[in-house]
């Protein structure tokens, strides 16, 4: 039976660690550390969908063709640039992207890419978050990488296979950071005190954008690793995973300190030492650990994920657009502002603000019901944030967030 969320927070409470959501519900003080320069967060004119690798791989019976929709004017401009490279025989193609890339080493990759939004500190709101025209544009990048003189393919799943390599790097960078805060639950469990929380702010937060932040080494160099699991060779042809290898082994030295020296890592060996010297680091809560990294070789598989996050992954589009992959729970069209939810629940569900919110977080109480807390000013309240309130309001699902914002739905109390 896999484990949800609400069981993790039960544990995280019952060892004292609350995330922000919680501990606003508890009059208790927020985390101190909230510095958090590796996650983005949706901005105004975005919204945001929930797919997962199922439907980004194709792995139902419904087949490839309903993945992108070629009749959408943004996909048939991204299509035609496709085109235009794979029609592009230049020698120095590759060396031009890579030298472009290089350009542009001083920004990270996160958070304007992608995130992760560890269950720690954002409690409800956690989860993989992936922005839609990243996605489209390292398709371009990686396109620029394969040799089109031996891909047989049609367009249509030429179309598909870059899309999904582009996605897969994504998502197996970020699932990495949940594989770690993972490590720290089971540690939290089997050592009886918070390892995670003071990793991040001694080791992880300190060393970011620096050549030792070993934790974004490893991820990237684990995006390249994965790419050999069947579920990605059985859907993307050898020319093309050819040419995204290329690619990641160009490009991850000419992104910035930390992510760069993923590079370092892509061996067996190198690899697991990595692994294991991260394990420490956890551990020990030091930059240079004591614990020696030999120890973990009779403790295999410590950083595994604990939760199945391949169905919840969030994908950032803007506004109006339709999205490229299939939405699984949440429609594009029903998210939700900070304002609008806290209006509909004080004008039709008898909430009422009140005081306590800390920071520019909105409080709402209502007599014999769970107390709600909203991150303030947002234009796009993360989709489990909004699930949270729904599920405190009356066990509504997502896909019924219009009809709560329109007062249509009964509530609890």
């Amino acid at each position: 039976m896999a484990i949800t969320t609400s069981e993790i927070l039960d544990i995280l409470g019952a060892c004292d660690i609350v995330p922000e959501e919680r501990a606003q519900n508890l009059d208790l003080p927020t985390p101190n550390d909230r510095e958090f320069p590796e996650i983005g967060e949706v901005e105004e004119g975005e919204t945001v969908y929930a797919t997962s690798i199922a439907q980004v791989l194709g792995e139902d019976d419904q087949g490839e063709s309903r993945i992108l929709d070629f009749n959408d004017p943004r996909i048939e401009d991204w299509w035609g640039d496709i085109e235009r490279i794979m029609e592009n025989d230049d020698p120095l193609r590759t060396y031009n992207v890579a030298r472009r890339l290089l350009g542009q080493r001083r920004e990270p990759p996160e958070p304007h890419c992608a995130w992760y939004c560890p269950i720690h500190f954002f409690g409800h709101g956690w989860g993989i978050y992936i922005r839609e025209s990243y996605i489209l544009s390292h398709t371009k990048d990686i396109a620029s990488f394969v040799n089109w003189r031996t891909v047989s393919a049609s367009h249509s799943s030429i179309a598909h296979q870059l899309l999904r390599s582009a996605f897969y790097v994504f998502f197996l960078h970020e699932q990495f950071h949940h594989k770690v805060e993972s490590l720290g639950f089971r540690l939290l469990i089997s050592a009886g005190s918070d390892r995670y929380r003071p990793y991040k702010a001694k080791v992880y937060r300190a060393s970011y954008g620096t050549s030792a932040c070993l934790e974004e080494s490893l991820a990237n160099a684990e995006s390249y690793r994965r790419l050999g699991e069947a579920r990605y060779t059985h859907r993307v042809d050898q020319p093309i995973r050819d040419g995204l290898r290329k690619f990641l082994k160009a490009t991850i030295p000419a992104q910035p300190p930390g992510y760069a020296e993923g590079a370092h890592y892509l061996t067996e060996d190198t690899y697991r030492d990595g692994l294991y010297n991260l394990q420490s680091q956890i551990l020990d809560g030091a930059v240079i650990p004591t614990t020696p990294i030999g120890h973990w070789s009779i403790a295999p598989n410590m950083i595994t994920a604990l939760m199945d996050i391949t169905d919840d992954i969030y994908v950032v589009l803007p506004r109006g657009a339709r999205p490229i992959f299939r939405p699984t729970s949440v429609d594009p069209g029903v998210t939700v502002s900070t304002s609008a939810l806290a209006g509909a629940l004080t004008r039709h569900y008898g909430y009422e603000h009140v005081p306590g919110g800390k920071g520019s977080h909105i409080k709402l109480k209502k007599p014999g019901a769970q107390t709600i807390i909203l991150p303030g000013n947002r234009p796009v309240l993360s989709p489990g944030v909004v699930k949270h309130a729904l599920e405190a309001i009356g066990g509504h699902p997502i896909s019924r967030l219009p009809d709560i914002l329109n007062g249509r739905l009964p509530a609890n109390g």
